[in-house]
């Protein structure tokens, strides 16, 4: 129901900066374990059906987002993803990392051998604190290359030892301009990561799982509707596909029929994302 949207807005495509892809074996522990949450999940195909119900909603690029939740993980994600993204048409290749020592190395040869775009951390599955002094080679090298991280600090749909602003704020502190987006606009802590895009001119948010029906952030999220338009410049699209409870187009026609400009949609849905991402 989304298709027609798009082309009255003159919008040719959606980039979904926040779509998930593990090894098959790691992706199927992680349904499970959103069975044992009552989540079913909408897209428990194979791979290649995945990528096409992608590619039907009109979403034609995507990010390859995947993370490690112990040490020795994150660099073999990261040889999978290189090894298979070619295979995903439309396709941007992220990783991860994870606090060890070699993190750095393993980094540097995803930025620098296999051209990653940008990676993607998740606090509360990984149980760190990203002002752990282990990732702060890392977190200097990225600041310095400008490459973006996607990461997982809010405390939405579950809180974790290491999620908030009272760990997020002395981290983005310190690296006042590495380039940051904040999933699910930091639920449940929206109005608090969104104050600090006036602080932070490379932090951004995405609006993964939070103009939806399912409340995973936990909370009506109508209040953060303005937001749209004051920050549509540091606002990302992201569906977290496939492990939604929903068609992947809900999140779509919900943001295209929210009381927002044109102007800030296109930039939401794509634009944004293409200008990041060049």
């Amino acid at each position: 129901p989304h298709l027609p949207l798009l082309e009255k807005l003159n919008i040719p495509h959606i980039i979904d900066i926040h779509t998930h892809f593990f090894p098959e074996f790691v992706m199927k522990l992680i349904w499970r374990w959103f069975d044992g949450v009552n989540w079913p999940i909408a897209y428990r195909f194979s791979e290649e059906h995945r990528i096409e119900s992608l590619h039907r909603n009109k979403i034609y690029q995507f990010t390859t987002l995947n993370y490690a939740h112990k040490k020795e993980m994150a660099s073999w994600l990261n040889d999978w993803t290189f090894n298979n993204y070619k295979n995903w048409i439309g396709a941007i290749p992220f990783g991860t990392f994870y606090p060890e020592s070699d993190t750095l190395n393993y980094v540097k040869k995803a930025v620098e051998v296999y051209e990653f775009k940008g990676f993607k951390l998740h606090c509360e599955v990984g149980k760190f604190d990203l002002n752990e002094r282990e990732l702060a080679p890392t977190f200097s090298y990225l600041q310095e290359c400008q490459i973006p991280i996607i990461i997982h600090t809010g405390t939405a749909p579950k809180p974790g030892e290491f999620t908030g602003l009272q760990f997020f704020y002395p981290f983005i502190k310190k690296y006042p301009n590495l380039k940051v987006i904040i999933a699910h606009m930091g639920a449940h802590e929206i109005q608090g990561y969104a104050a600090l895009l006036e602080e932070f001119s490379n932090l951004y948010l995405d609006t993964t799982m939070v103009f939806v029906d399912f409340l995973a952030t936990g909370e009506n999220t109508d209040f953060a509707i303005p937001l749209l338009d004051r920050f549509q410049d540091r606002i990302f699209f992201g569906s977290d596909f496939p492990n939604i409870p929903y068609n992947v187009s809900h999140p779509i026609c919900n943001l295209l029929n929210l009381p927002i400009s044109d102007t800030a949609k296109a930039k939401i849905l794509y634009k944004n994302a293409k200008y990041l991402l060049a």
